[in-house]
C-alpha cells in the first residue's frame, strides 16, 4: 500500500463555470451506467472544456502530473446521486483511489437544498479520518484486512462515523480535497436525471511538493 502523502484540506470555489448551464446540458445529455462492483451511475464519456487542466492547478495551486483522458479514471465524469427510485443509494463514507490524488467535484443541479453538500467524516472506534495504513492497523491492534473491512461493512452506518466538516450545496460550486480523506455525499436528492442531484468530478494526479498551502 503506497504511503499516504497528502496535507488535508478542503478548497471550496463558488461560480467555477463561466457557463454552468451548458455544462449541465450536457450532463443531461450524457449516457449513464453503472460498473460492476462499485455503486453509482457515471457518465460513459468525459467532459473536459477547453483550459479546465489549467484552471484547476491555478485554483488548487498545485502541478498536475496526471490528467486521464479515459472515463474509467473518472477525471471529468459526470455522475447521478439519487435518494428515490430504483436507483436510489444512501451515501457511504469512502475514499477514492488513488488516495494520494486530489478530488474536485462541481454540483450542476440547480436549486436542491444545501444539505446535498459534502461531507468529511471520523471513524467512532478508531479515530480513523483517512485510508487505512498497516501501521494504523498495528497502532489499533487490529489485523489490517478486518480493519479494512469493518470500516466498508459500517460505511453507510452513520452511527458509527461523526461528522467532522461540511461544505453545503450550490448550484456550480466547486468543492476539491485530498481522494483519500474519508468523505461522502452528505444526502442524494431526486429520482431521476432531471430532478437528481447531478454533479461532476474531477480526480486528478499532482506533485505535492508544488503545493502552494503545503506549509501554511
Amino acid at each position: 500500500m503506497p504511503k499516504l502523502l497528502y496535507p488535508r484540506f478542503l478548497i471550496v470555489k463558488d461560480n467555477f463555470y463561466a457557463h454552468p448551464e451548458e455544462v449541465y446540458d450536457s450532463a443531461l445529455q450524457a449516457s449513464f451506467y453503472e460498473p460492476e462492483h462499485v455503486t453509482g451511475l457515471r457518465s460513459t464519456t468525459v467532459y473536459h472544456p477547453k483550459g479546465i487542466k489549467a484552471k484547476l492547478e491555478k485554483l488548487l495551486g498545485i502541478k498536475i502530473t496526471r490528467w486521464d483522458k479515459d472515463p474509467i479514471e473518472e477525471n471529468g465524469v459526470f455522475y447521478q446521486s439519487l435518494s428515490q427510485g430504483k436507483k436510489k443509494e444512501l451515501p457511504g463514507v469512502h475514499s477514492d483511489e488513488p488516495y494520494n490524488d486530489i478530488t474536485a467535484v462541481i454540483y450542476l443541479t440547480p436549486g436542491i437544498p444545501l444539505n446535498c453538500g459534502t461531507s468529511l467524516w471520523m471513524h467512532k472506534q478508531t479515530g480513523l479520518i483517512d485510508p487505512v495504513t498497516p501501521a494504523a492497523a498495528r497502532r489499533l491492534k487490529m489485523n489490517f484486512a478486518d480493519l479494512r473491512n469493518q470500516l466498508e461493512y459500517e460505511s453507510k452506518d452513520r452511527s458509527k462515523w461523526i461528522e467532522i466538516d461540511r461544505v453545503g450545496y450550490r448550484f456550480n460550486r466547486m468543492v476539491a480535497y485530498p481522494s483519500g480523506i474519508f468523505h461522502s455525499a452528505t444526502n442524494h436528492y431526486g429520482g431521476n436525471l432531471k430532478n437528481g442531484r447531478i454533479y461532476q468530478t474531477y480526480r486528478i494526479g499532482v506533485d505535492w511538493d508544488t503545493f502552494r498551502m503545503k506549509n501554511e
